[in-house]
């Protein structure tokens, strides 16, 4: 995963109990608006790269989510970048579709190594 172009930025959020907070956004930091006028607290304040997915064609079901997962950072709160996972797929299949199941939780497996070494690279970037 390399780092998005995301420009470097300092963010303020009204927090219920420290008040504004203010903070510099890493450069992978897809952006807090999801979190203005949220009611959080400051250790609710977290930092998300763009989200990573994996899907499985078949043709029982069609496209099939299989993944969603993305780099997280909660600054006041965590140590270090966490990776967050969803996985999905609650299905009966017909056995020809299992094949396809299978490449898709394979090229998940593959996108969640790459993820987490994303992440533990951007640990140097934090300590």
């Amino acid at each position: 995963m390399s780092r998005p172009p995301f420009p470097p930025c300092t963010v303020t959020l009204e927090t219920i109990d420290h008040g504004p907070v203010t903070f510099d956004c890493p450069p992978w930091c897809i952006g807090h608006g999801w979190q203005v006028g949220a009611g959080i607290g400051r250790n609710d304040v977290t930092h998300a790269s763009v989200r990573v997915k994996a899907a499985a064609e078949t043709e029982a079901h069609g496209l099939v989510p299989l993944l969603s997962s993305r780099i997280s950072w909660a600054p006041f709160s965590e140590l270090f970048p966490l990776v967050d996972v969803e996985l999905y797929v609650q299905h009966s299949f017909p056995a020809e579709d299992i094949a396809h199941v299978a490449a898709g939780l394979r090229k998940a497996a593959e996108r969640l190594e790459l993820l987490a070494a994303e992440a533990i690279r951007l640990r140097g970037d934090v300590r």
